[in-house]
């Protein structure tokens, strides 16, 4: 009786491992996770062979600013963290990209590719002054616009906006236990198609898959 009581107890821990970890949460990631996930960037010198090095980031940098916005935004779901840094290796060709080169809309950027809707609203909160003075005296043009997406350029701020999206314009898949759950694609393709009214491809799915066996393993 007491070996079979306690087979029970067994089975009944391994039967919520499971979702204890879909519900992990973490205060960073490692150098060797993002490598894991977005392997192409794991190299320091990955970037002097794109089309676009001065844009591109080796992970060594990616994940400082990664780990800047996960203190700054609190956002330290494992499924979250998963789904952004999947969404942003889509959106920038594995951090090759900062600003939009295809068609060139004016004013779209940062790693995660943000419209300028929300660029301008983005850096409005995070430089307020630089960006209200841009805005003054450049208006609506595309150059103010394409100086306002300057102003959020740099590492911390381009990582950063895909954390600033989620916590400021969809919060309702931040912290919802029932939405961007750890391991979960479905959540991944609901979060793209109505949490960023994205378009869905097959290529986000093995980017994400990627991603996702990188802070599962």
């Amino acid at each position: 009786m007491k070996i079979a009581a306690f087979s029970s107890i067994l089975i009944g821990i391994v039967s919520v491992l499971p979702a204890l970890c879909a519900g992990a949460s973490v205060s960073a990631i490692t150098l060797e996770q993002l490598n894991k996930a977005v392997s192409s960037r794991a190299s320091d010198s990955s970037c002097a062979s794109v089309s676009t090095p001065s844009e591109c980031a080796p992970n060594s940098r990616a994940v400082m600013a990664i780990n800047h916005a996960i203190a700054k935004y609190g956002v330290t779901s494992t499924g979250e963290i998963a789904a952004l840094i999947a969404l942003m290796a889509y959106e920038s060709a594995d951090w090759q990209y900062n600003i939009n080169h295809y068609p060139g809309r004016p004013g779209q950027g940062t790693k995660a590719m943000l419209m300028y809707d929300f660029i301008e609203k983005y850096a409005q909160q995070v430089h307020q002054s630089e960006a209200t003075r841009v805005l003054i005296s450049g208006g609506n043009s595309d150059s103010a616009k394409n100086s306002v997406r300057e102003l959020v350029l740099n590492d911390d701020d381009s990582f950063g906006a895909v954390f600033w999206y989620l916590v400021t314009q969809a919060p309702a898949f931040h912290n919802n236990p029932a939405k961007l759950r750890a391991g979960n694609a479905d959540d991944f393709k609901e979060y793209v198609v109505n949490g960023v009214n994205a378009g869905w491809d097959d290529k986000r799915m093995s980017i994400w898959n990627q991603v996702n066996s990188a802070f599962q393993g």
